[in-house]
């Protein structure tokens, strides 16, 4: 299993529109994905979601900086990088995958701080929220 995840964290790292076709070479027909903004079933609603993000954001490039393997569950270490309202903009994350019995993708979750690394950048939500998490911290 550990050449599922080398070869689902090759397709993650070299992922872009033109790749996205190649999204059920590694994922299962009825993948579960699930992100800040997204809980879906399927590998159409899994590419829909990535699809809507090219649209919306035009060029992403998601660079997996470490991956791993114990038994089916992977982990990807990852930042991804595009342009959000006109403006460089980009982050972390990991990705908790399992694998089926045939090497594919069977559960992709994405971990990420929404509030931080998203809703900041917005003019009213944003200063609220770094205002909160000024106040909050030590």
């Amino acid at each position: 299993m550990t050449s599922a995840i080398k070869r689902y964290a090759d397709f993650m790292d070299g992922l872009n529109q033109e790749t996205l076709a190649e999204m059920s070479k590694h994922v299962d027909g009825q993948v579960y994905f699930s992100d800040p903004f997204n809980q879906v079933v399927g590998l159409e609603k899994m590419h829909q979601i990535f699809a809507h993000m090219y649209e919306t954001l035009g060029e992403v490039d998601f660079d997996i900086h470490h991956y791993a393997m114990s038994g089916e569950v992977g982990l990807l270490q990852w930042r991804m990088q595009a342009t959000l309202r006109g403006k460089p903009w980009s982050f972390e994350g990991m990705t908790k995958v399992e694998f089926n019995e045939a090497g594919l993708v069977s559960s992709h979750v994405d971990y990420w701080d929404a509030a931080r690394e998203f809703y900041e950048h917005f003019p009213i939500i944003g200063g609220a929220l770094k205002f909160i998490r000024r106040k909050i911290a030590l």
